[in-house]
């Protein structure tokens, strides 16, 4: 097996050892936005790979997708493997019965570094050091602490997990769906106080989101997943607590051929329209053109994960819960009782970079990295 030879880490640059044939496995936005930042580095990659065709793209943009028993013969081949981690060992066992024993298994941290690099590279979003000189030391010293809880959004039906789980400081577990279900081992259930708990086979973890929103006194406050978060460092908590910076996101996907869509693959097309048009009832006609902007960019804040200022995670949630209040009025037909269709848990992946990259101008962002847990 090979492994990735980073190099510059010191200065922030994730650079590989170059690959004469690289192929990167997967097709899906992890892999584009993969072959975007190598490319920029100056390493070419001959394609994508895919275990089966079927429900994959031919082509993005100008490569191949090419299944694995497909590919062309010549040099034995490189593969990067851009897919989460858990499907890690299904495909090196398939590179190893096709006779291919060249790969590079992508971890979070790989990822984080290269995507970091690519999106620093084009000045398009702002991490960490981005704000290293905004605040005196001395200035950071003398401001308090606000109180940080990031709620981890937990369910009766959570598969067990393999890996050693470890969540950042300040994480509260909270049961999601609570009113459907009996109870299970948390601090917290997402039907006490204000909630939309009965909701959660629509709404998935955006109950606890909205939970948080009505019930929690928490200055910074957070939203993460039983198996997904948003790894938090040190320097990244202390700008939070302190007021240096407003929100810290997920680095977003990069989407292919634009964020509509890339979301429109997995999704149906009616609750997108409905989405739209809840957006003109509520928000009016400006916000309107605001999110088909963004529908026709490329980036896209997926998971429903982030922890913000207070004011800021509370706005976020005025602005995002009434559109979907009105698409259940609009097309309750969508929503039918007692099925688990998770359609405005998706709707608000859309929602959040609307409202984030349209309204969040004026917010000091910054951007971390996401960890799995399988």
């Amino acid at each position: 097996m090979k492994c990735m030879r980073a190099r510059g880490e010191s200065s922030g640059e994730c650079a590989i050892k170059r690959e004469s044939r690289l192929y990167v496995y997967g097709a899906q936005t992890t892999a584009y936005g993969i072959v975007q930042a190598l490319e920029r580095q100056g390493q070419k990659v001959e394609g994508y790979v895919v275990t089966k065709s079927e429900g994959n793209p031919s082509v993005i943009r100008d490569k191949r997708v090419w299944c694995i028993d497909d590919l062309p013969s010549g040099e034995p081949p490189t593969f990067f493997l851009a897919v989460p981690e858990y499907l890690h060992a299904e495909i090196i066992d398939i590179l190893g019965s096709k006779g291919f024993y060249d790969y590079i298994p992508m971890d979070g941290d790989m990822e984080y570094r290269l995507m970091k690099d690519y999106y620093r590279a084009r000045g398009r979003l702002k991490f960490m050091e981005d704000y290293a000189e905004d605040f005196s030391e001395a200035a950071v010293e003398a401001v308090p602490e606000k109180r940080m809880e990031i709620y981890v959004a937990k369910s009766a039906g959570d598969r067990p997990l393999s890996t050693d789980v470890s969540f950042p400081q300040n994480s509260i577990d909270v049961q999601a769906g609570a009113a459907l279900h009996d109870r299970i081992p948390t601090r917290f259930r997402d039907d006490t106080g204000e909630n939309i708990s009965d909701k959660n086979s629509h709404y998935d973890e955006l109950t606890v989101t909205y939970w948080a929103w009505k019930n929690s006194s928490a200055g910074v406050k957070g939203i993460s997943h039983y198996r997904r978060c948003i790894a938090l460092t040190e320097a990244e908590r202390e700008a939070l607590v302190k007021g240096r910076v407003d929100a810290l996101l997920p680095m977003p996907f990069l989407c292919y051929p634009d964020t509509g869509m890339q979301y429109g693959r997995y999704n149906r097309p009616e609750a997108v329209d409905a989405m739209l048009e809840a957006i003109r009832i509520v928000h009016g006609k400006s916000m309107l053109e605001k999110a088909r902007a963004v529908l026709a960019g490329d980036l896209l804040y997926n998971y429903n994960m982030l922890i913000a200022a207070a004011e800021v995670f509370d706005r976020y949630c005025a602005w995002m819960f009434p559109v979907l209040e009105q698409v259940e009025r609009l097309r309750g037909d969508l929503l039918p009782a007692g099925v688990h269709t998770r359609i405005c848990g998706h709707l608000g992946e859309i929602l959040g970079s609307i409202y984030f990259l349209s309204c969040g101008q004026d917010l000091r962002i910054i951007h971390g990295k996401k960890v799995w847990f399988v």
